[in-house]
């Protein structure tokens, strides 16, 4: 007895199974593929909110975030530095980057630099270069997204220096979150959907 075959169908070719889009990505798990470059914008705007309260800057605190922007910019660059040796040139690169804008960072504290520029305009200073280092930064690792965090931090820098001793500095920087938070959930819902 000999199989019948169905018209239409060969035996070689298996059955078309319908090609289904992967499902949308909940909003938790946008905003916290999101959270580190949130988490950058707060921690350059909270250095700056901190003189406003302690009335004196935090050199500490500075010395610390330039290397975790620093990891951080690695992190969003290593998928794009793929090939050969790519990966060993970006961990160069950021490292020298973000020396070099800490070693800036660091002569604003420098005592002949104090002398002549007070409190407020020193975390206006590191404001200004913590958002130019992060912008080179991403332009380096190739993240939109780090170039986007740069752009704001250097970019608020007028706002923030007009409002340091005000307590809109704090509304102001919540509300340039929530709008750079929109727009990276919004941009990433439609890179999903």
């Amino acid at each position: 007895m000999g199989e019948t075959a169905t018209p239409g169908v060969t035996a070689a070719e298996p059955p078309m199974t319908p090609v289904t889009p992967p499902p949308p990505r909940s909003w938790g798990r946008i905003l916290l593929a999101e959270a580190p470059y949130l988490a950058m914008l707060i921690a350059g705007f909270a250095g700056v909110a901190y003189v406003g309260v302690s009335r004196q800057p935090n050199l500490l605190y500075w010395q610390i975030l330039a290397p975790v922007f620093g990891i951080l910019c690695v992190f969003a660059g290593w998928k794009s530095a793929a090939g050969r040796g790519l990966r060993t040139r970006l961990i160069w690169t950021q490292a020298l980057h973000w020396a070099a804008f800490l070693g800036a960072m660091l002569m604003l504290f420098l005592p002949s630099v104090r002398g002549v520029v007070n409190d407020n305009a020193t975390e206006i200073g590191l404001l200004l270069l913590l958002g130019l280092g992060t912008f080179v930064a991403g332009v380096h690792a190739l993240s939109w997204r780090i170039v986007a965090v740069g752009a704001v931090l250097a970019l608020s820098v007028p706002a923030v220096a007009m409002l340091q001793d005000s307590a809109l500095l704090i509304v102001g920087g919540a509300v340039l979150i929530a709008v750079v938070a929109a727009i990276f959930l919004f941009t990433s819902s439609r890179g999903q959907g």
